[in-house]
């Protein structure tokens, strides 16, 4: 491949690698079956990135026009573009791919209509699966979606934000892109939208303590997060009013929210722990929550109030209706679409971004009669 790119002329350098590339095929300087220069053979070359190298591949194996082979490097397809003679392209629609822990959260189901209506607006098809809070599933899964010449990008709702997935590194070195959504582990360079988790719990504490309540019990299930819990926004919510935290009001365990909430609130009875608030983590172990108080034969909000984060729909479903803090699931799932639409098509190519949505409090009756 003799012709030298330009690449401080070039308005889109990975499309004008792709375009330099396509050319030297057809021109014949590469045979069906050859294999191409390596990425750091083009990134000296071109005086490029590996991201740039790896995406103008990418475009070019989406095309058809290449194909990787694991272990190898990458190949001409039999039948590559000759005499402008289109190549031969894979089949079926261009996809995308969403994992998300479980289906059973109705927060998933709003994220995942924000994501779908991008994705449909731009002519891709999404592709949605659940890890079960497993973080070796969702590694499998994104190891697959690595070898998967459909898939041009994929959304990831992390089982642990302590490290990353084998499977989510094996992605990325493939160059296609990863967003994560909701949280993020720190040691991979993905991009992140999530809602801010301190902001959370700061407000809906704050709300409980001006209802008058000095005595908040918070509850969380599994999946602990470092990071991404809200006992950091309860806890500076209660030194903002000079209020200690108190040990036995905090209970956080690896059960699931609904059972976790349960279990909780029948533990804090059982040891006769005065409380006369709660703040979920989050609205299912809300529901949890609502459950054992009223098993209890006490009054939401009269004689307990309950406050978690969400504002999904099992929120406003309740009875009585949860006081929770709104984090726009459907807009948080457009926000990540947009990341890695950006990524796809080389509009961005910068470093690591990771944005966050400020929530806002929906109060109903579960705190205020």
């Amino acid at each position: 491949m003799n012709q030298q790119l330009a690449t401080d002329r070039a308005p889109d350098k990975t499309k004008a690698l792709a375009h330099t590339i396509r050319e030297a095929i057809a021109a014949g300087e590469y045979a069906a079956g050859e294999m191409l220069p390596s990425e750091r053979e083009l990134m000296e070359h071109h005086d490029l990135s590996r991201t740039t190298v790896r995406r103008a591949i990418q475009l070019l194996v989406d095309e058809g026009h290449v194909y990787r082979r694991a272990g190898s490097g990458t190949f001409v397809s039999d039948a590559p573009e000759v005499m402008g003679r289109p190549a031969v392209r894979a089949s079926g629609t261009p996809t995308m791919s969403l994992i998300i822990p479980t289906f059973s959260n109705p927060l998933y189901a709003e994220m995942i209509d924000g994501i779908e209506r991008e994705a449909r607006e731009h002519g891709l098809k999404l592709m949605t699966n659940q890890s079960g809070y497993s973080l070796q599933s969702e590694s499998d899964q994104l190891t697959e979606l690595a070898a998967d010449p459909h898939v041009r990008g994929v959304i990831v709702v992390p089982s642990s934000v302590e490290a990353s997935s084998l499977g989510a590194r094996k992605y990325m070195a493939t160059g296609k892109p990863l967003v994560y959504m909701g949280r993020w582990p720190t040691d991979l360079p993905a991009d992140g939208a999530s809602a801010d988790y301190l902001a959370a719990g700061r407000i809906a504490v704050e709300h409980l303590l001006a209802q008058g309540h000095r005595r908040i019990a918070y509850v969380e299930g599994a999946p602990n997060l470092p990071g991404f819990s809200l006992l950091d926004g309860y806890s500076q919510a209660l030194r903002n009013a000079h209020i200690a935290t108190h040990k036995e009001l905090v209970r956080i365990t690896d059960l699931a929210s609904e059972e976790a909430g349960r279990q909780a609130i029948e533990a804090l009875l059982a040891e006769g722990v005065e409380f006369t608030a709660v703040f979920a983590r989050n609205d299912v172990t809300a529901l949890g929550v609502a459950q054992a108080l009223r098993a209890a034969s006490i009054a939401i909000p009269k004689q307990v109030a309950v406050a978690s984060v969400n504002d999904s729909l099992l929120a406003r479903s309740m009875e009585p209706p949860l006081t929770s803090v709104h984090i726009y699931p459907e807009t948080l799932g457009r926000m990540c679409f947009r990341l890695l639409h950006d990524r796809m098509t080389g509009a961005y190519d910068g470093p690591a971004l990771h944005v966050s949505i400020t929530p806002s409090l929906i109060a109903r009756t579960s705190t205020t009669q």
